[in-house]
């Protein structure tokens, strides 16, 4: 990465070697020639015109091949690394502050993580920002002069440049950016694609959080997403979008049985998303952000496998703050403090169901550890008791909202059907925590409440040999305490001491003392850390006792003000400016006029590149029920004589118990079946397909005992882009889970598809269980930017959803026989609630026409004939949603000759109309468009010489408001026109011959006239008058 400035007109051009990013700002300021740049004072300097006062935050942008760029009027300013000892390493936005705007970089850093092979994360050590629209600060520019003033602090501060504070900031507060991966990301989310690299995820509304130059990053951010692809990749692998983290993050190697080496690394990323207070004794804000929210993940790394798992901790999500008595004598007593709750329970617990929303969302359910104190007569025991009475309200609402929801709550009720939350208290005191500190051995006892909850929700498992997911962490745990440091840090430690313990010991991996003792060290350090960057961060609060005791009277005066006077500390003041937070910050607006044309005519003439085609899906569902099968059965499942002269694009596999699951295990290591069948499949498309297709599986992943498949045609895996999948669970087991749903998305071509496979509760009563495991999955399961799955074109889901019949079952079993399948449907749960709109609104089913699916007695054809006698059912379905029904369903049926199950093969075939896009000739259209811009405005080019590029920011609110009404004059009247209307032939033209309005017309127009005599008439002569 390179930098180059060009003076006048001010423009500068960020170049890699394919790519550059140009950044012009419209109106820029030059100082006096004749003036010491080096003793120049910065001032608000007066504009020449409105339009200019209103473009202060604006910034022209274009990302262009550097091939087009004509670059002989630039000088390089580029650090030099044997100079300097700096080098460019990424772009980190542009920050605005006080009238100008600052390009800020990456110059030096070190690597301190290795989270993955591929997968590196760096501090930050130093970092430049060059003003992009005055050039008062140019003699900086690679001299020893900036680093001297962040070195010292300046008594007066408008007497430096604005930007330093920040600098200085970012240079020693423990930021860390990654060039492989977004780093406000966890492995999980993640994933282990190569198509995953790259993806931004700080847009997702829980990640964004994390990210600490979002104020100067944001616009940048949309401007990517507005590249195509390819550019899109560019952009990234140049490192012109750089994100922050701030927090801890270290690597060191361990060693596993054996002598198998491995890495572990521990990663903990604070909150800056919370308005007000970031840190401190402080509650929420109103979106449900908490002071002290801080993220931590654990990664073990080895040859066979990557195991992860996440732990959070935070300030209670309530309205509260810590106040201190005014008497001097108690100042700094802690019985003189008192908890002060700012706003009503109501809207308390409303930021609290936000709070816990997010992280439902993210995570699914949310176990709550308290480590506050239980004595009411403290501040500590009375926000405990606070915390409680929000947990019981809010079971209290789902509990009622679940038995009986009236119009005006389905909403809320919604809200919580996508995650539960539960509660424990862990009585740990500091002077055991003293007395076990950061080592090897683990406080299990205190730990017993909380093994159900560990188990359940699992953790992330990935095996490098097979390629499988073999485990996945569906729920988190949250820790309570007063300040989240020490003994929040504390218990997260033995938490994740527990979990690596556990699942480990369910892969047959052993756990030796090197992996304890790191462990904790890594734990104590990430405490250190955490403490230190806090206690920096705070405000007046954070005043120690051997202050004088006067600063602390003013201090305890002014905390509660402090967002609103602020406090003077150079490091807090540096913190907002970063963030965004002074009143006089704005957010820089990026325009890009180029690429705007062209995105703008390209749809105009999408019709010249672009077609539609029909493919065709294959998509089926199955409860194996523990089993495999031969590659006959397959054979009659996938081409029965209905299908058999089909070709399919797509093959989408929905598994339900493809293991028998082992209840207490946390993670289920028996994922060899899932490749077994990944094996059959792919060989019996292969070998019986009528053109002897060639497939590839594109997607294969497991949850408990869901699965889900994905084949493609090996000459149609060129169209497929941005593949991702969620899961969401919503039974109990960790990640033996029986019950929950999967998902994928990608886009075929311009085409979204999601591809849903789900378990639902069992049970001829437990229809309002499968109702809610619905909701959760359909709200729960999220992708990239916060899409869900109606936000794709064409959505096919199926599973076992274990929808009944309800008539006696010897009254079924006598329709099957008589084949009677329409009267049957009639009483099909799914058909009842799809048709009251309850479950699956908008989806569509095709007519079913064979007979119920479940229960068989395994390997026969008869109906279940145990102590039980269930009732048979269509539990398995196949369920359809696209936008202007680019989705035709052709067939539905199931496979009668699959016997090893008490389920049979449910299968649908799919009619999909996608468009298609011809790539030479959409770069042919483009590549016009470009040249007849360039007739026009002169190409790219011109925004790097034109002397005036105004109109590419002009907005429609910055044009100049009209004065004023008058009589004469009226605003909404151009070119001068009079106010007054003028008829011609009411003028003076002939004393005898003189025109008047009709007198006996009525004054309304539109009224029907009286006096026929003159009727239509709008002018009559007027009479002369008598002498």
């Amino acid at each position: 990465m390179r930098l180059y400035l060009s003076e006048r007109p001010r423009t500068f051009i960020v170049l890699d070697v394919n790519y550059s990013l140009i950044l012009r700002h419209p109106f820029p300021t030059y100082t006096n020639n004749n003036r010491s740049k080096k003793n120049a004072i910065y001032k608000h300097q007066t504009k020449e015109s409105e339009s200019e006062a209103h473009s202060l935050n604006k910034v022209i942008v274009e990302f262009v091949r550097s091939s087009l760029l004509d670059l002989s009027s630039f000088k390089d300013i580029t650090p030099n690394r044997l100079k300097h000892n700096k080098s460019l390493l990424g772009f980190l936005g542009l920050l605005y502050v006080r009238g100008n705007i600052y390009l800020g970089f990456i110059t030096n850093s070190i690597r301190v993580a290795s989270v993955k092979i591929d997968e590196t994360i760096n501090l930050v050590t130093d970092v430049t920002f060059y003003c992009l629209n005055n050039d008062e600060f140019d003699s900086s520019i690679n001299s020893v002069e900036q680093e001297t003033n962040l070195q010292k602090e300046d008594p007066d501060i408008h007497m430096t440049n604005p930007s330093h504070s920040v600098q200085k900031l970012l240079q020693s507060g423990h930021f860390y950016y990654s060039s492989d991966f977004d780093i406000t990301s966890n492995i999980q989310e993640r994933g282990f694609s190569v198509m995953s690299r790259n993806r931004i995820y700080a847009d997702n509304p829980y990640f964004k959080s994390f990210m600490w130059n979002h104020f100067m990053i944001s616009e940048l951010i949309e401007f990517r997403n507005g590249l195509n692809p390819v550019e899109k990749k560019h952009f990234d692998e140049a490192g012109f979008l750089t994100i922050l983290s701030r927090g801890y993050a270290k690597t060191v190697s361990i060693t596993l049985q054996g002598s198998e080496e491995g890495l572990l690394t521990l990663i903990s990323k604070q909150s800056c998303m919370k308005r007000g207070p970031i840190f401190g004794d402080w509650g929420c804000d109103d979106d449900g952000f908490v002071s002290n929210f801080v993220e931590t993940e654990i990664v073990i790394l080895c040859e066979r496998f990557c195991f992860a798992y996440v732990i959070v901790r935070g300030n209670v999500p309530s309205f509260w703050e810590l106040e201190s008595g005014f008497r001097k004598s108690s100042m700094i007593s802690k019985t003189s403090k008192r908890l002060v709750f700012t706003r009503s329970f109501e809207t308390s617990q409303l930021a609290f169901n936000k709070h816990f929303g997010r992280l439902g969302d993210q995570y699914g359910d949310v176990h709550v550890i308290d480590c506050l104190s239980g004595d009411t007569k403290n501040y500590r025991g009375q926000l405990k008791q606070r915390f409680k009475e929000h947990i019981l309200t809010y079971l209290e609402k789902s509990s009622h909202y679940k038995e009986k929801p009236s119009d005006d709550e389905k909403d809320i009720s919604a809200s919580h059907s996508n995650y539960k939350i539960s509660s424990s208290d862990l009585p740990i005191t500091t002077s055991l925590m003293k007395r076990a500190g950061y080592t090897s051995s683990n406080l299990s006892e205190l730990l017993s409440p909380l093994i159900d909850s560990i188990v359940d929700f699992g953790a992330l498992f990935y095996d490098f040999n097979k390629k499988v997911y073999v485990g996945k962490q569906l729920g988190i745990f949250r820790v309570n305490s007063f300040d989240c440091l020490g003994k929040a840090n504390f218990v997260s430690k033995m938490i994740c001491q527990e979990v690596i313990e556990l699942a480990l010991r369910d892969m047959n991996v052993k756990v030796d003392e090197n992996i304890r003792s790191v462990h904790a060290k890594l734990w104590k350090e990430n405490d250190d850390v955490l403490k230190e960057l806090t206690q920096n961060s705070l405000s007046t609060s954070s005043r120690t006792q051997s202050e004088h005791i006067n600063k602390g009277f003013k201090a305890s005066l002014t905390k509660k003000y402090h967002t609103v006077v602020g406090d003077v500390r150079s490091n807090e003041t540096a913190m907002r400016k970063l963030l965004g937070r002074l009143h006089d910050q704005e957010t820089v607006r990026l325009y890009n006029p180029l690429h705007q044309y062209i995105s703008c005519q390209m749809m105009k003439r999408a019709s010249e590149y672009s077609y539609k085609r029909d493919i065709k899906i294959f998509a089926t569902t199955f409860n194996v029920n523990g089993c495999l099968c031969d590659a006959k059965s397959l054979k009659n499942w996938f081409f029965p004589p209905i299908t058999s002269k089909e070709t399919y694009d797509i093959v989408f596999i929905g598994f339900q118990e493809i293991v028998e699951l082992t209840p207490g295990k946390m993670i289920n290591s028996r994922s060899e079946n899932l490749a077994e069948w990944e094996t059959k499949i792919k060989k019996v498309l292969e070998e019986e397909s009528f053109d002897k297709s060639k497939y590839i599986t594109l997607w294969s992943g497991q949850m408990g005992g869901i699965a889900l498949l994905l084949y493609i045609k090996i000459g149609q895996i060129a169209q497929v882009s941005n593949v991702e999948s969620a899961v969401r669970k919503t039974g109990f087991g960790g990640m033996s889970a029986n019950k929950g749903g999967m998902a994928l998305s990608l886009e075929y071509s311009k085409t979204k598809f999601c591809f849903v496979c789900s378990h639902l509760a069992a049970g001829m009563n437990n229809l309002d269980e499968r109702h809610q495991d619905y909701k959760a999955i359909a709200k729960g399961i999220s992708f990239t930017k916060n899409r869900k799955i109606r936000d794709h074109d064409a959505v096919i889901w199926v599973g076992d959803f274990n929808y009944r019949i309800t008539m006696p079952n010897d009254v079924v079993r006598a329709m099957i026989e008589k084949n009677e399948i329409s009267g049957l449907f009639e009483y099909d749960q799914l058909n009842q609630q799809m048709a009251s709109g309850e479950t699956f609104p908008f989806y569509d089913e095709m007519e079913i026409c064979f007979p119920p699916t479940y229960k068989f007695d395994n390997n026969t054809s008869r109906y279940d004939t145990s102590d039980k006698q269930r009732v048979p059912a269509w539990t398995d379905r196949v369920l359809s949603m696209s936008r202007a029904k680019i989705l035709k369903q052709e067939i539905y049926n199931c496979c009668p000759e699959v016997i090893f199950s008490d389920h049979r093969p449910v299968f649908a075939l799919f009619r999909a109309n996608v468009i298609m896009i011809n790539e030479s000739e959409k770069k042919r259209v483009s590549n016009e468009i470009y040249e007849g811009y360039k007739k026009v405005v002169g190409g790219v080019n011109y925004l790097l010489t034109g002397s005036d590029v105004s109109r590419f920011v002009a907005d429609v609110g910055d044009k100049i408001i009209s004065p004023p009404s008058s009589d004469s004059s009226k605003w909404w009247l151009k070119n001068g026109l009079s106010a007054r209307v003028v008829l011609k032939d009411l003028q003076e033209r002939d004393a005898q011959c003189v025109l008047v309005i009709n007198p006996y017309n009525p004054s309304n127009p539109w009224a029907i006239r009286g006096v026929e005599t003159i009727e239509g008439t709008e002018l009559v002569k007027r009479l002369a008058s008598r002498p």
